[in-house]
């Protein structure tokens, strides 16, 4: 599975197949990790998504396959030396109780042999960039934080030397729903902000569909179900196992519930044809109008009903569109994307943390 248009791959699985005393746990999965994309792996139990994630830094040794990162072969690379390259965080973070919160920050930058203030500056330059005030937290001990926290200086240990990759095995599934929530958006913050690839692995289908810009659906032994934008996975499962999925989780649920607002919406471009797209603040034409029938919402509909209009949308010949015009008593006030679905679907989430 290529990474997405435009996106030169960061991580590239090659036929990758790891057996266990006769078993399969991955078998034959070719898949690739866009430059600067999030990708999050997501499926049941016992599906190989963990043991996909460690085989990238060779925690985990493949049977067989090719896996690349840029164009270095790890296969044939030092596995510590390879493991210094790349962040890895996990759901019970892994701080060394001996060690100060500074002092973990710090680790790979002393294994590589950073001089104490290259390291002190990136120490305090990572705790703030997670939220964590230096002069409060740098010397604190790990059994002295919350599991939020402990989870931030987890992260902010595994950016320390400013790897190109970043790997997540269900990073905050030992954080309570609403730290879970904060944190999600705290992360992709950070995430959009450095520019850094992620990998990362979970079992919960409401998160891989806020945090991926896109999502695997493995089954049993890695089998690549679906890979595809968030949207996509939810509104057009690519199989009975995607469907089953995401019928199990809260997205059908949000789309169900979750009702379109103005925030959620796109501008809309200014195209000068009168009662066109680009007629913001003018009555809209009517059902024989341009695109005012079935393929337009109003503001406030169901999500799911938006999510109906868009993947159903086309012109006069026939090509699919990626916008719609969205009504407010008879005026067009913006456009509908996937995106901005996938921006009320946040908005949903937040909104949910925050009243939990």
């Amino acid at each position: 599975m290529p990474p997405a248009p435009g996106s030169a791959p960061a991580i590239t699985f090659e036929a990758v197949r790891k057996e266990y005393a006769g078993s399969v746990a991955v078998d034959n999965l070719s898949l690739a990790v866009g430059e600067h994309e999030m990708l999050v792996l997501v499926g049941p139990s016992g599906c190989g998504k963990s043991t996909t994630l460690r085989m990238a830094n060779r925690l985990v040794e493949p049977t067989s396959g090719r896996i690349l990162l840029g164009e270095e072969d790890v296969t044939r690379a030092d596995p510590v030396r390879l493991r210094r390259r790349i962040g890895y965080v996990i759901q019970h973070v892994g701080l060394f109780p001996h060690r100060t919160v500074a002092q973990n920050v710090a680790t790979v930058p002393g294994l590589l042999g950073w001089d104490r203030g290259r390291t002190r500056r990136r120490v305090d330059e990572l705790l703030e960039l997670v939220g964590l005030a230096p002069d409060r937290y740098a010397r604190r001990w790990p059994h002295e934080l919350s599991g939020g926290e402990r989870q931030r200086v987890g992260v902010a240990r595994a950016l320390a030397a400013d790897p190109p990759v970043l790997l997540m095995d269900e990073p905050f599934g030992a954080v309570d729903p609403v730290g879970r929530a904060r944190l999600q958006t705290e992360f992709l913050r950070l995430q959009r902000e450095l520019g850094t690839t992620v990998m990362m692995v979970t079992h919960d289908i409401d998160e891989a569909v806020r945090m991926a810009d896109r999502v695997v659906v493995l089954g049993a032994g890695a089998h690549v179900e679906q890979v595809a934008p968030p949207l996509e996975v939810v509104a057009r499962p690519a199989s009975a196992a995607v469907a089953d999925l995401v019928g199990r989780g809260r997205v059908a649920r949000l789309l169900a519930l979750g009702r379109l607002e103005r925030a959620d919406l796109e501008p809309v471009p200014d195209d000068g044809r009168e009662g066109g797209p680009g007629t913001r603040g003018r009555a809209a034409p009517t059902a024989d109008g341009v695109r005012l029938g079935a393929d337009a919402v109003r503001l406030g509909a169901e999500l799911g009903d938006v999510v109906t209009v868009l993947t159903r949308a086309v012109d006069a010949r026939g090509t699919a569109l990626t916008a719609v015009p969205v009504v407010d008593d008879g005026v067009v006030v913006g456009t509908v994307t996937a995106q901005s679905v996938v921006r009320a679907l946040h908005r949903l989430t937040d909104d949910a943390a925050g009243t939990g």
